[in-house]
């Protein structure tokens, strides 16, 4: 009788940052969800798992530029239900405002270090890939390696980090810099990307590994 072979059924990503080819992608740090008096807050969702994104988003953010590494935003939201789609259906509370286009809360949380220069993709859908340019500025940048981080942990980052794979890039999400309305959800959701798409690290060792990159 054969011994049956018992084999892991995924190997877990390691991939080192591409000197040159590397991007930091932070999805969605907006005010409605961040800041204490955006929309999130204002209809009583704790925002204070999203919000421990911020100190070691800003400073991966500030490795990043020390490095030449290009940073990317995302922003998230829609002119009224009907852009928004069925998805809306799921969020009552943003029926009657929330994410609005062109809106304060629309716009990235103010203590980031969004700079003029920095792309800013918008987005309606839960995939920063869906009907935008995202691919398009990853490729001008020539990314590889992407690192990845914002909110919500098992929506939106889940979402593009899965697309970013499916386009070939190497999405690295950064444990720290992520970020849910249901932090119950964040070990399932990062446990979900590490076994299917993406290397998972912590926000130390990133930095410590862009700190070793040429500048």
């Amino acid at each position: 009788m054969t011994t049956p072979i018992h084999t892991a059924p995924f190997a877990p990503a390691r991939w080192k940052l591409a000197p040159g080819r590397t991007v930091l992608l932070v999805i969605d740090p907006q005010n409605d969800f961040l800041h204490e008096e955006g929309w999130y807050a204002k209809q009583g969702i704790d925002i204070g798992h999203m919000r421990r994104i911020l100190q070691p988003t800003t400073e991966l953010v500030a490795e990043a530029r020390r490095k030449g590494v290009s940073v990317v935003w995302t922003r998230h939201g829609y002119a009224d239900a009907a852009e928004a789609g069925p998805f809306l259906e799921l969020r009552p509370f943003l029926k009657d405002g929330g994410l609005r286009r062109g809106t304060w809360g629309w716009e990235l949380y103010d203590a980031l270090d969004v700079r003029p220069e920095d792309p800013v993709v918008e987005k309606n859908r839960l995939s920063a890939f869906f009907n935008t340019n995202l691919e398009e500025v990853l490729r001008d940048l020539g990314a590889e390696t992407v690192l990845i981080g914002g909110v919500l942990t098992n929506q939106c980052v889940a979402a593009t980090s899965k697309d970013a794979c499916f386009r070939d890039f190497k999405p690295i999400v950064v444990e720290e810099c992520t970020g849910t309305t249901l932090p119950h959800l964040q070990d399932p959701a990062i446990e979900m990307m590490r076994v299917g798409w993406a290397e998972v690290r912590a926000v130390t060792e990133t930095i410590d590994e862009l700190r070793r990159l040429p500048a």
